[in-house]
């Protein structure tokens, strides 16, 4: 179909082309072109008839443009998609940021392991913190001790003020220990006697005697070493069980005081 009607296009367009060439031959010789010029004009009118024809009844060009429709289409397809999946995920990372997450059941000391089985898979994490949305929740030696959860940071907070008041207790009871355990090494070998079974306990080691004293700041012991006449303080136990506060000359004797008379 579409080769015949190619075929009579050629064929009008090239009438066309003859009567309108004869007609101005005719005009140049000053005879009568008015059959030639008509002749020539219905080619004319002929030809694009059929090209017309031609163009609607060509499957190349009506494949084409089905091609381009097509494509068109599939584009606006595709763009829609992206911007539907574009949408989506801006959604999901919304949700997620804005989802409000319960750390009532986190406590501090807790592994990452622990809290994982408890809030579900974090946001994002590290090797030290999870995040869960816009909350952190910060680990040492992967236990946790900190994050920004109201519980959270009010135990820790918390909990850092009762070891730096349980730090500075323990800085004054070493300071009056040291004190009591001067007051006891220097202390007389009578009086420690005479006090033994009330305020002091005691007993005789290879190296010694040893007595005991229970201050309000902590257990103390005493060693008169009988070879060497040296007196050692030590808190917790006696030599490397315990910890050296004094040593000193082992006084055995109170002091006398001398008393003049005058006449």
């Amino acid at each position: 179909m579409t080769a015949i009607i190619n075929t009579v296009f050629l064929i009008s367009f090239i009438a066309f082309l003859y009567f309108i060439g004869r007609g101005t031959l005719k005009f140049l010789t000053n005879k009568d072109t008015k059959h030639s010029f008509k002749y020539g004009l219905l080619s004319l009118l002929v030809s694009l008839v059929f090209m017309v024809i031609g163009i609607i009844f060509d499957p190349s060009i009506k494949s084409s443009s089905e091609s381009n429709n097509y494509n068109s289409v599939n584009s606006n397809s595709t763009t829609s998609k992206e911007s539907t999946d574009s949408m989506s995920q801006s959604h999901s990372s919304k949700s997620s940021s804005s989802k409000k997450y319960d750390f009532s059941k986190v406590r501090l000391g807790m592994t990452k392991s622990q809290v994982i089985a408890i809030m579900g898979k974090p946001t994002e994490q590290d090797t030290t913190y999870l995040m869960y949305g816009s909350d952190d929740l910060d680990f040492q030696d992967d236990k946790l001790f900190d994050g920004s959860p109201r519980n959270i940071k009010e135990a820790a907070t918390k909990k850092e003020k009762n070891e730096a008041k349980e730090s500075s207790r323990k800085r004054v009871n070493e300071s009056e220990l040291k004190s009591f355990a001067k007051i006891f090494g220097q202390k007389d070998v009578e009086t420690l006697q005479k006090y033994v079974g009330s305020a002091y306990s005691s007993i005789e080691t290879s190296q010694g005697m040893a007595y005991g004293w229970k201050t309000d700041y902590g257990m103390l012991y005493r060693l008169d070493d009988s070879s060497t006449g040296i007196t050692h303080v030590y808190k917790d136990g006696l030599g490397d069980s315990g910890t050296q506060l004094y040593v000193g000359q082992t006084i055995k004797q109170k002091q006398r005081r001398n008393y003049y008379y005058y006449n």
